[in-house]
């Protein structure tokens, strides 16, 4: 099965200070992988690598076999690639509806002409935008919402809502960074249940977590990282497994999925 995303090699520093230190691996079609480690290991560095916010002083990045090496990060999203942040980037004072729309401005097929007298294309690709983010909230499950200000919304379902506008980017590959950071267990199991139900849509995910019980009872594959170099990749059972990561992140006693 050919790779959707591989990272060779990747380094990255900042002020002589070596961020990432060749740090390589693959994301496969429909595969949850995670990236685990200590604080300051690395892992927002690489999002940023591949979202092309950072660039890489040696190494190659590849999506769908292209190199994504010096493309913009508007070029990498129209080509496949939508994340979700650390801390919420919804705005507050918009309907959900609407912020769901503004992840499609990449995809909407009119001009800036049929923008400004709101023309007959305009209004067209106006109402198909709104009726594909009616479909994406039903999907998170925030439809009855819809016309609700982001603002108003629970910490969990705003999480929700920040996915449902990186669905409307139409990607193959997902980044979630921290998806469920200071949630309950009802909301990570909702939002783990949402990023399980995002394989049978044949889409890819790359995710940050803290949670160990979360990511491994999710994840097909891990990489883990520390000071920047990897220090083990494998399956969930394996990482548990492996004493150089329980050495340096999990602690003495390794977390069991459950």
């Amino acid at each position: 099965m050919p790779e959707l995303l591989h990272l060779s090699a990747v380094s990255l520093e900042f002020g002589g200070v070596r961020a990432l230190d060749e740090v390589s691996l693959s994301v496969q079609p429909g595969q949850i992988y995670g990236l685990i480690g200590p604080n300051g290991a690395g892992k927002t560095s690489l999002f940023n690598l591949i979202t092309g916010l950072y660039k890489p002083g040696q190494g190659q990045i590849r999506f769908k076999g292209d190199s994504l090496l010096g493309m913009p990060p508007q070029h990498i999203a129209q080509r496949g690639i939508a994340r979700t942040f650390q801390n919420i980037r919804l705005f507050a004072e918009m309907t959900l509806i609407d912020n769901v729309m503004v992840g499609m401005h990449t995809h909407l097929a009119y001009r800036f002409w049929d923008l400004l007298l709101r023309s007959r294309p305009f209004r067209r690709a106006e109402q198909q935008a709104r009726e594909q983010a009616q479909t994406l909230l039903e999907r998170v499950g925030l439809a009855p919402y819809a016309y609700a200000l982001a603002g108003t919304l629970s910490y969990g379902n705003q999480r929700k809502l920040e996915i449902a506008r990186a669905l409307a980017m139409q990607p193959q590959l997902l980044l979630f960074d921290e998806p469920v950071a200071g949630m309950n267990p009802t909301e990570k199991n909702d939002i783990q249940g949402l990023i399980r139900s995002l394989r049978v849509q044949h889409l890819s995910v790359l995710l940050i977590e803290h949670d160990m019980r979360f990511v491994m009872g999710l994840c097909d594959a891990l990489t883990v990282l520390d000071f920047g170099r990897v220090i083990a990749q494998g399956s969930p059972q394996e990482i548990q497994e492996n004493p150089a990561v329980i050495a340096a992140y999990l602690g003495e006693e390794a977390p069991h999925a459950g």
